[in-house]
């Protein structure tokens, strides 16, 4: 285990904030808000192929135009305090996440997310020319990192940006149901709880056997964050379960840590992350997850920049008599960058993905993107 915290007097505390900003809130008068429009629109074509002796993959060369663009409003109230509100549209043009804040300064920020407001830093380490890591690129290899409060709906607290010496900064997020029910409502109540908290979109395999299904029904997540001197900057977080049901074996917990280094034109990047699944005691399925990335990026002049990524991870078992396996993807991208338009290319190489020895897969991806 991690850490050990007193989950109860904290979200008490956590909820006692929320009133007191709340209250000063209805005591203010909002100016008129401003609404903005951002993101952008990328045109990829993707070659994925392998050789391997296992789990072969053969897929057509792919061509697709993807879009995801961010709706915000915001505005003032009399007392200084801020307020905004985002929505995220993707894809059909459908609302994928959202969130309300009311930032007073002083007191620090409030936020009630809708499947976002994640604090986990176990990507942290992943830098990429393109901005999607290696096992974000083209390949559902199936590497779990770390669960994310993000995956479920949830309200969280963050303390002001300059309270603490050293770029100190802290927040705490908490999931009262682990169930994934985006735009929940007075009038569109929350689904039955499972108790098993949405799975990354590359959980791939840990999750086969339902090892969540007594993960537990409320989550928790924190994150702590520093810049002790120029160019350095240091975080970790954890995230456990409440509310588990039937015999898990362990609690399902994880957390990881990360640094990051400006050294010039080059940027360097590792992060460490542990996940304890909440596996059945007597399951021949996995009991931990292992993972650490490391990375460098390099920016070659003001439109050109590349980087070179290794993300592992290795997934234990409950029995010593099942062979553990460690998938690694390797990463090397480029990205040139003119206005609002980006040219990005990215070779992808997967070893036993999906934690299955010998399925070895490549990945080669070329984007066009504008950013609006």
């Amino acid at each position: 285990m991690f850490f050990k915290f007193n989950k109860r007097k904290t979200m008490k505390n956590v909820l006692k904030t929320a009133v007191v900003l709340f209250t000063a809130l209805s005591f203010s008068f909002a100016n008129a808000g401003e609404l903005s429009v951002t993101g952008n629109a990328k045109a990829s074509y993707v070659i994925v192929s392998s050789d391997s002796p296992t789990g072969t993959q053969e897929q057509p060369n792919s061509l697709g135009v993807a879009n995801e663009f961010t709706l915000s409003a915001g505005g003032e109230l009399d007392n200084g305090m801020t307020f905004g509100y985002n929505i995220d549209i993707d894809g059909a043009t459908v609302q994928d996440d959202g969130s309300l804040f009311l930032d007073t300064g002083s007191m620090g920020k409030i936020m009630i997310s809708i499947s976002e407001g994640g604090l986990e830093t176990s990507k942290k380490g992943a830098l990429s020319a393109t901005g999607d890591r290696g096992s974000d690129s083209a390949f559902n290899e199936g590497m779990f990192e770390e669960w994310s409060v993000g995956d479920a709906n949830n309200v969280s607290y963050h303390l002001p940006a300059d309270l603490l010496p050293y770029g100190i900064k802290a927040s705490i997020a908490y999931a009262p149901s682990t169930v994934a029910d985006a735009d929940q409502s007075v009038n569109n109540l929350v689904a039955a709880n499972t108790g098993a908290i949405t799975a990354p979109n590359d959980s791939g395999n840990v999750y086969t056997t339902g090892s969540l299904a007594n993960a537990g029904r409320t989550f928790t997540q924190y994150q702590v964050s520093a810049a002790p001197i120029d160019g350095l900057a240091i975080g970790a977080s954890y995230g456990d379960f409440g509310g588990a049901t039937g015999d898990t074996g362990q609690n399902a917990e994880g957390g990881a840590y990360y640094a990051t280094y400006q050294l010039g034109n080059t940027k360097l990047g590792y992060s460490k992350s542990y996940v304890a699944l909440p596996t059945a005691k007597t399951a021949t399925t996995y009991e931990s997850v292992f993972g650490h990335k490391y990375s460098a990026l390099i920016a070659v002049n003001d439109d050109l920049s590349i980087s070179y990524g290794v993300e592992k991870s290795e997934a234990t078992h409950m029995l010593a008599t099942t062979a553990d396996v460690e998938q690694e993807v390797t990463q090397i991208a480029a990205a040139y960058t003119t206005g609002g338009l980006t040219l990005a290319v990215s070779m992808n190489d997967f070893e036993n993905a999906s934690y299955t020895a010998n399925k070895d897969v490549t990945a080669t991806v070329f984007n066009v993107s504008m950013a609006f």
